[in-house]
This record gives C-alpha cells, sequence and structure tokens, in this order.
C-alpha cells in the first residue's frame, strides 16, 4: 500500500460497511452490536478503526478492527498472516501487544480483516524527555528479540532497496561505500522480530511505554533489522544523534552490539517517497522538517559507515 499511499488515503478511511461490522460483533457474541466506530490516525498500509461493541452478556468491548484494503491481494493475506500469527505466539508473553479476537481472509468485503483488543494508550512524537522515551523504547525492543516462540521467517518490509547514489546526495562517497558493503553476506542470527519497530507503532501513557502493534511484518530475522529500521525513522523525522542514542541504549539492555550491516541495509529503503508519506504518518501531531529530511538520513549513513 506504500506505494500509493498518497492515492489511497480516502480507501484507508472509508468506514467499514454494514457487513464487516456485522461480522465484528457476531464474534463478541450472538447478541452483541457495533454501537461507534471511528478511524485511527496515521496508517497508511490498511485500515484501522476503533469499534465499540456493545453485547447483552458480555458489557462494552472496545476493540481494533484492521483490514488490509486495494488491489494486492497476495500481498495483504501476507500480512494478515503474519500479525494474526505474531498476536497469537506473543498471548503467551509479556510483551503489550494487541489479543486476537477474531481473523478471517475475507471478513471485510473479501479483503482480510483482525479484530483484536484496545491497547492503552497513544502516539507520542513529542516525548518530554527524549532520553526516556528512548530508553523504553530501546528496552522493550529488547524484550522482544528475547521472546521465544515459533513462527516464519519475515522479509524485509520493503523488497527493493535503491542501488544507485541518490540524485540530492552531496556525499556520494558515502552511498558508494555503503553500497560495496552490502555486497557482502549479511550477518545470520535470527531471533523473534517485530519488523517495523518505530514510534509510529508504539503507544504511551502518562510517560510509559503501554503497547507495541502493527505485527505485520513481524517473524524470524535479524535483531539488527529492528534497531537499523527504528533508526532510520528516528532521523528522518527527528535527527541522526537521536538514532544513535536509542542505538547505544538498546545495545546496553540487550547485551548486544548492533550490526552496522543491517543499519546500511535499512538506510538504503529509504527513497523519495519517505517526504510524502511521513507527513500522513505524523498527521499533524508534531513538526515535520521536510526540506532536511535528506541531509538527515545521509548524517545517519555517515555515522553508521564510522
Amino acid at each position: 500500500m506504500i506505494r500509493d499511499a498518497w492515492g489511497v488515503v480516502d480507501l484507508l478511511r472509508r468506514k467499514p460497511s454494514a457487513a464487516t461490522l456485522a461480522w465484528a460483533a457476531r464474534e463478541v457474541g450472538p447478541s452483541a452490536r457495533v454501537v461507534t466506530w471511528r478511524r485511527l490516525t496515521g496508517g497508511i498500509a490498511s485500515s484501522v478503526h476503533q469499534l465499540c461493541v456493545v453485547d447483552a452478556k458480555s458489557g462494552t468491548h472496545r476493540l481494533v478492527l484492521k483490514r488490509w484494503l486495494g488491489e494486492d491481494r497476495a500481498g495483504a493475506l501476507a500480512e494478515f498472516e503474519r500479525e494474526t500469527t505474531a498476536l497469537v505466539a506473543l498471548e503467551r508473553t509479556d510483551v503489550p501487544a494487541p489479543r486476537v479476537v477474531a481473523s478471517s481472509p475475507e471478513a471485510a468485503d473479501s479483503s482480510p480483516a483482525v479484530l483484536m483488543t484496545r491497547v492503552r494508550g497513544h502516539v507520542d512524537l513529542v516525548p518530554r524527555e527524549p532520553g526516556r522515551w528512548l530508553g523504553q523504547m530501546a528496552a522493550t525492543l529488547a524484550r522482544i528479540h528475547a521472546v521465544q516462540v515459533e513462527v516464519p521467517a519475515t522479509p524485509p518490509w520493503r523488497a527493493e532497496r535503491q542501488s544507485a547514489v541518490p540524485v540530492w546526495s552531496t556525499r556520494p562517497q558515502l552511498w558508494e561505500a555503503a553500497g560495496r558493503i552490502l555486497e557482502g553476506p549479511a550477518p545470520s542470527e535470527l531471533c523473534f522480530i517485530h519488523g517495523d519497530y518505530q514510534h509510529f507503532n508504539l503507544l504511551w501513557a502518562r510517560g510509559r511505554l503501554t503497547g507495541v502493534v502493527d505485527w505485520a511484518w513481524a517473524g524470524l530475522g535479524h535483531p539488527a533489522r529492528d534497531v537499523g529500521h527504528c533508526r532510520l525513522n528516528l532521523a528522518v523525522l527527528y535527527s541522526a544523534d537521536l538514532a544513535h542514542q536509542f542505538a547505544a541504549a538498546y545495545e546496553a539492555v540487550a547485551g548486544r552490539k548492533v550490526e552496522p550491516w543491517w543499519d546500511l541495509h535499512e538506510i538504503f529503503h529509504y527513497s523519495d517517497d519517505w517526504p510524502r508519506f511521513i507527513p500522513i504518518q505524523v498527521a499533524h501531531r508534531a513538526p515535520v522538517d521536510i526540506e532536511g529530511m535528506n541531509q538527515r538520513v545521509e548524517q545517519l549513513l555517515a555515522d553508521s559507515l564510522a
């Protein structure tokens, strides 16, 4: 969906159909009904709504309905299956993630859908204490990587990475050097990873990290993939320095060094699309310096090479 996120915003905002809402209600109870729904902010790859479902026997339920819409059904099914598998596996852990209430590959008008519990909290893009914010992000990621679950391997969140020096680069030698490193073999270590770990997928309440959401790319992978992806997102929205602080915090709590190869791998997935879809994800919840985005990413690349 990212490939045309700016053209499908209206599709993602579309309210669930009556048939989809009826499915969600039935999964709660035979006499349950959806009384309210509202779209949750920021998504660009799936449509996410909060539902209030009332059942005569079990009371009121605050749930989240996630739907994969659009023409890429194969990709949608793959994300749906990874998310469902990961969330079911995480039920046996202490990772603060949603719990699956129901899932179906065609519940949302022939599109995949997952109905899950609502995790308390909100996305915090302007933290009052950035150091504490980063520390909790790092500690939670280390907890995720320590989880022992049986899940399939997960591919990179984007298949293609850029192979040429970006036209906007002021230091092309950095990209050329990094490209030569990426021609070598990837460090191999497998553990459970989130696959899209970054601030847009974390929930907070009163300065405490309360939940991790959006597990559509979860599975077995190298732990440095998560670190590198989070570092890239931190540099894109904030600074390369904040990205460095996150890596240092993760290394301290996880007791392992971050593999630079995966840092470079994630940076090479940055593209001209990012300045367009990042504002959609931010949704006016934080300032976005689009003009400086490329330079921050290039500084992150320089730091990673160093």
